[in-house]
């Protein structure tokens, strides 16, 4: 039986989708558990009607961390948040994981300082699992996406030994593939940080690391893993998710202009289109999560919708499997 604590407050649309799109994960695993943080009556209110009110806990939490909060100092003083109360939770044993669509730098903050980090990785990092375009591999992880915009070379080392063995699990590959994000294939290409990182992946004998990486390949499935610095991956994953939303609903924009198409011609290419946005935009992956954390975290978009939020929690309850985590 898996126990998640779900921070109902966080994101745009607060319980109204938290909730539901958990209670749709639950729907789906008879041994998932959801102990909800919030406020108990915008709680009762969203559950849906499905819902195992026997597989749920509601947890009064009356302050609420905003975006625009400071996180170390929102952290601190808002110890009755939802966020920060469900972090406990998980960091005193009653939660297995923790999913939330608040403020990522609270999250991190409130992660390291209530749970913990693990000894193999000196600075947690933030994953994400992007997709591409390829059958066989499907999807990578993206370390670092954002957590850490001044990491050291020998980090990403760190992020790979243990991101492997994550990989492995989570996305279900043996010997995952390595990349450095360069602007280069060669091992000479790069800015001083590149360089120093790619000769620390080289000389880990024990890593499937393959060399640098060009972002104008990812989406073809040749790694499973990306290594970068927080800045740059999260400057990538941005502009990767707005230009796929940008030229996706173009695409759809001409496709609605076009008056040749019959009804059914329309609706067919439409459906496609649609399906290919929530792909490229992570709506069908869900969130990401932070590793070097003792136990599963797992952040998505204050933007989720309920299908995008319930996949967070699938990420979650898959998580809480992996040896990585040793709460």
């Amino acid at each position: 039986m898996i126990k998640l604590a779900v921070d109902t407050e966080g994101g745009d649309f607060g319980a109204e989708t938290t909730v539901f799109g958990a209670c749709l994960a639950m729907h789906d695993d008879p041994e998932l558990n959801c102990l909800f943080f919030g406020f108990p009556d915008q709680i009762e209110k969203a559950l849906p009607d499905f819902a195992d009110r026997d597989r749920i806990e509601i947890i009064s939490a009356d302050e609420v961390i905003a975006d625009e909060d400071n996180p170390l100092r929102a952290v601190r003083k808002k110890q009755n948040s939802a966020l920060v109360k469900g972090l406990k939770a998980v960091a005193d044993g009653e939660a297995d994981a923790f999913v939330s669509a608040g403020s990522s730098g609270a999250i991190y903050a409130a992660s390291l300082l209530h749970i913990g980090t693990i000894p193999e990785i000196k600075r947690p990092a933030s994953v994400t699992i992007l997709p591409t375009a390829s059958t066989s591999s499907p999807h990578y992880m993206l370390i670092d996406s954002g957590a850490n915009t001044a990491s050291k070379p020998e980090h990403l080392t760190d992020y790979g030994r243990v991101g492997s063995k994550v990989a492995e699990q989570l996305l279900g590959i043996k010997n995952p593939r390595i990349g450095l994000l360069s602007n280069g294939t060669e091992p000479s290409k790069g800015n001083d940080f590149t360089k120093a990182a790619h000769q620390h992946l080289q000389a880990y004998e024990d890593l499937n690391f393959t060399g640098n990486v060009e972002p104008t390949t990812l989406l073809n499935g040749t790694h499973d893993i990306v290594l970068t610095d927080g800045f740059t991956g999260n400057i990538m994953l941005k502009t990767v998710e707005g230009t796929a939303e940008i030229l996706m609903n173009d695409l759809l924009e001409n496709v609605n202009k076009e008056r040749q198409l019959d009804e059914s011609a329309e609706k067919f290419i439409e459906d496609t289109i649609q399906k290919s946005i929530r792909r490229y935009t992570n709506e069908d992956i869900g969130g990401g999560f932070i590793l070097g954390v003792k136990a599963p975290v797992v952040i998505t978009h204050g933007a989720a919708d309920k299908m995008m939020f319930k996949h967070s929690v699938e990420i979650a309850a898959r998580l809480t499997n992996n040896s990585t985590f040793n709460n």
